[in-house]
């Protein structure tokens, strides 16, 4: 018996050594440095730029319309909301006298009031606006009037900034 153990422990040293190299383990090491990822910023636009130029607005008149498409260049889907600036030599009376109803006609969205408290909530929330330029954005209407009982002087001109601010849209839970 011993013999028989003493020839399996003898067999089986042989083998290993002979098939040493198959039983090996091997490593190795690479690096590849140097690699960049960037992230990006949406890039929100209107288009016409201005796209407001109304003339010849009297108190108790009829309105007038003016529409821009809001975009983003950038894939990424978003939301938005608008707000009025009033700009520098711009006279008060007619800034504050002028009334707006601004309406987003993809998702029907309407903010409604003075043209100098304009700041609305924010639009196409639900669903996005698709980005990737122009033909992905939404029309946005803009009526303008003067209500009848409003004190302007004639020939005032109000010239106004529309800021819009943009978040990227993600699905509501």
């Amino acid at each position: 018996m011993k013999r028989i153990l003493i020839a399996i422990l003898g067999i089986t040293i042989i083998l290993s050594v002979l098939t040493g190299s198959t039983f090996s383990y091997m490593t190795a090491e690479a690096e590849n440095a140097g690699n960049i990822v960037t992230s990006s910023s949406m890039q929100l636009n209107t288009d016409p730029q201005p796209f407001m130029a109304l003339s010849r607005l009297v108190p108790g008149g009829p309105s007038q319309e003016a529409t821009v498409s809001v975009f983003s260049t950038t894939p990424t889907k978003f939301f938005y909301k608008v707000k009025s600036v009033r700009q520098v030599g711009t006279r008060t009376k007619l800034w504050n006298a002028l009334m707006v109803e601004m309406k987003d006609d993809v998702t029907g969205e309407t903010w409604i009031g003075n043209l100098n408290g304009l700041d609305t909530p924010w639009f196409a929330r639900q669903n996005g606006v698709d980005g990737g330029g122009v033909n992905n954005g939404h029309v946005v209407r803009f009526k303008v009037w003067i209500p009848q009982e409003a004190d302007v002087d004639a020939e005032t001109t109000a010239t106004v900034k529309f800021r819009l601010d943009a978040e990227q849209w993600r699905p509501q839970t």
